[in-house]
Parts: structure tokens; sequence; C-alpha cells
């Protein structure tokens, strides 16, 4: 990383949840990436400030080079996109602007680099602040008259990240999913899949907090999740993609996984699988 001459911390907002004890209260994972983020951040106001021809092809590499220096998974389910680094700026988006407020002090760097994820804000807005008629309308005229299933995803992304570095709640989010299947019944699938990836997540995560340590409270949680986002089907995770996101982003060790979720057996046969292919 290069000589930081700003120090972007300074900026943390009187309303972030940080804010006093600033990452210290954080747990291990969210401090390891907000350290990380705001290196970055550093990073990219000393070139914007330096000069303006920052891209955000530019960023990408910045944060694909710094989480491989660091050994830091993206926020992701099971599978690894080849966008997935395009995916991860939805994290210095949220902390950068709801963390710093650096949208307001860098207008014109949110709009060259955030340009994507700043829409995806703006349309999570309007699908819970409008009925669902006039939300379609303004989204689809917004977005040029198609929502892929991409997108839907992308805007649900952004949501996610804010609750889980603190800045929105579980509820937050199943309003986002519920007034988005309202303006889009034909993208209810993709939402769905989105929640059940979003449950697999918390689960994983709370394992390696080690919050949750045996097979009842694993249960508990994950159904007790899916209560939050009951008018949903299908969105209940199997124990194997949870466990493959909290060995693959967590880095959970195997004992420990295999002591809270039932997959010993089909991971044996998805590793044959694997193995023969």
């Amino acid at each position: 990383m290069c000589t930081i001459e700003h120090d972007v911390r300074g900026y943390v907002l009187s309303s972030s949840p940080w804010r006093g004890g600033l990452v210290a209260r954080a747990d291990k994972d969210v401090q390891r990436r907000l350290n990380l983020l705001f290196d970055i951040w550093n990073a990219i106001i000393n070139k914007w400030e330096q000069e303006t021809r920052l891209t955000r092809e530019d960023v990408v590499e910045l944060l694909k080079r710094e989480y491989g220096r660091e050994r830091i998974s993206p926020l992701r389910g099971a599978s690894l996109p080849e966008d997935i680094f395009d995916k991860e700026m939805a994290s210095l988006y949220v902390v950068g602007k709801y963390g710093m407020g650096l949208d307001e002090q860098y207008p014109e760097l949110f709009d060259k680099v955030f340009y994507l994820e700043s829409r995806y804000d703006k349309i999570a807005e309007i699908l819970i602040t409008s009925p669902p008629e006039e939300a379609r309308d303004r989204i689809l005229a917004l977005v040029g008259g198609t929502l892929s299933d991409n997108t839907i995803a992308r805007i649900l992304r952004i949501r996610f990240t804010m609750v889980y570095f603190g800045f929105d709640t579980e509820e937050s989010l199943n309003r986002l999913a519920e007034a988005m299947a309202k303006a889009f019944p034909d993208k209810e699938k993709i939402i769905s899949k989105y929640i059940r990836f979003y449950i697999a997540f918390k689960v994983a995560s709370e394992i390696y907090r080690g919050r949750v340590r045996d097979r009842i409270t694993k249960e508990a949680l994950k159904q007790g999740t899916a209560l939050t986002f009951s008018g949903f089907q299908g969105t209940i995770p199997d124990d194997l993609y949870i466990m493959r996101i909290a060995r693959e982003v967590f880095r959970v060790p195997e004992k420990v996984a295999f002591r809270v979720l039932a997959t010993q057996g089909k991971d044996r046969r998805a590793r044959r699988e694997k193995g023969r292919a």
C-alpha cells in the first residue's frame, strides 16, 4: 500500500456505529475488513487529489490486490464469479458513504467511480418509499427499461453490506426484498435466492464468531432468520452451502464446522465428485 498522507478514520461520522471506539468494538472479521477498507480509501483519496484520472477499473484492481495481500475474501456465497471484486465495490461504497460521509466531501469521485452503487442505492430508496407500480416505472426508466437478475442481486447487496457493517437492520433488508417483490413479481425467484444466501452467510458468520457452537443453536438461528423473511419461499439454506461459506469466506476450521453442520457425508461426496471433474 502506498504511503498514507490522509487518514480517513478522522472522517468517521458521529452517527457511525464505530464512533468512539471506532473498530475496537467490532468483531474480528469486521475489524479486519474495516481497517483494510480505510487503507484503500486513503490510497483512493491521495490519488484523487493528485490527479482526477482515477477510474472505477483502477479502484477494482486496487481492491483485488489489497484483498489478496491480506488474504481477505470478498463478501460472497459459495461461488466466486469473475466480477466479484466489481461487486465488492459495495463494501467501499457503504463504508465511505455511511461510515465517513465521503460522498459529501468527494461527490465527483463518487459520481465517477461509484456510479453503479449510487444507482443501486437510489433504486433501493425508491422501492422502499414508493408504491409498487410507481416504483417499477421509475426504476425501469432509471435502468433503461430492463431490470436484470444481476441488478436485482446487486441492489440487495448494498443493503446486505450495510447490515453486515452495522448501518442497517435485517428488518430493513426484508422490507426492501418485499417491496422489490411487489414491484417486480417476476423477480421473486432471484430475490428468494438472495435471501437464502443472506441466511447462510449469517449462520456462517455466527459460527465464525463462536456464537453458534452446536447443531441445535445453528438450526434455531437458521429457522428463526427465515421467519423474518417469511414472505419468501425456499430461503432455508442447506448445511453444505453454509459450510462452504464458513470455510471459504471465514476460514472456519473444518473440525469446528463439522461439529455444527451436518455435512460430513455430503462434503466427502462433493470432494470426490470435484476430484473426478
